[in-house]
């Protein structure tokens, strides 16, 4: 790995070079809003666009999105200007519109001194009230959890996450990766007792011996048995009580 340095609104700070402009700027407590980036997912970010800044580097300057931009040396980012804030205002204004009732985007809206849009609610259902279709989920089942059981469904505005034909996958374990990383809370998950409901199907859960806490889904363990020959009674016990 070669350390280099690169300039974040007038501070000098050491980074990585090819590490993510957004990693870099966390890294140094520099604040740059993102939603579809995970720094887990090697293809995540990009796609909501809330990141953008200002990249200037050889008497250049570009508009990037700091979550796949790489750090080189010699790069000076911009992340507060007034272009930036511009284009940024619209785009969370879009995401507002798309979305009216999710509390993420309110929040951003509101930090931006946003208080509506401008553009034409969507006053459909189900996961479009919160969901921004920026495929972080899909992408964590995929490169994560590693059994793809959804995917991104149509096109353009009509863009969601799903199973195939929206019917009930029998490839999803019911871990739940894609509930936690979805940015905006958008995929409904529910744990009652020990069942968990998630993409239209039941899991039954497996209790801690020592809490009696369910804590894992049952077709989770068997596919990390299966896939990684683990004990099974290594999961007998939650991760407290191991």
């Amino acid at each position: 790995m070669e350390n280099i340095k690169i300039v974040i609104d007038g501070k000098e700070v050491e980074a990585i070079r090819d590490q993510s402009v957004l990693d870099v700027a966390r890294e140094n407590g520099i604040y740059i809003p993102a939603l579809c980036y995970h720094p887990e997912v090697e293809a995540s970010g990009g796609s909501c666009r809330v990141c953008l800044v200002e990249a200037h580097q050889n008497g250049r300057m570009r508009l990037v999105t700091s979550c796949n931009y790489p750090a080189r040396e010699g790069l000076e980012i911009k992340t507060d200007t007034d272009l930036v804030r511009r284009i940024r205002k619209g785009v969370v204004e879009l995401l507002l519109s798309r979305v009216p009732d999710s509390d993420v985007i309110r929040e951003l809206a509101t930090r931006d001194g946003i208080e509506d849009t401008r553009f034409f609610k969507d006053e459909g259902d189900n996961y479009r009230y919160k969901c921004i279709a920026c495929s972080l989920c899909t992408l964590v089942c995929e490169e994560v959890v590693g059994v793809s059981a959804i995917s991104m469904l149509n096109r353009g505005y009509e863009k969601e996450p799903g199973t195939p034909y929206h019917k009930a996958s029998q490839a999803c374990i019911g871990c739940g990766a894609c509930a936690y990383a979805c940015p905006t809370q958008a995929i409904a998950m529910t744990d009652e007792g020990a069942l968990r409901k998630i993409w239209g199907r039941e899991f039954s859960m497996v209790s801690c011996s020592v809490c009696g806490k369910p804590y894992i889904p049952e077709a989770q363990v068997d596919w990390i048995v299966k896939t990684t020959g683990k004990e099974r009674s290594f999961f007998d016990k939650c991760p407290d009580h191991r």
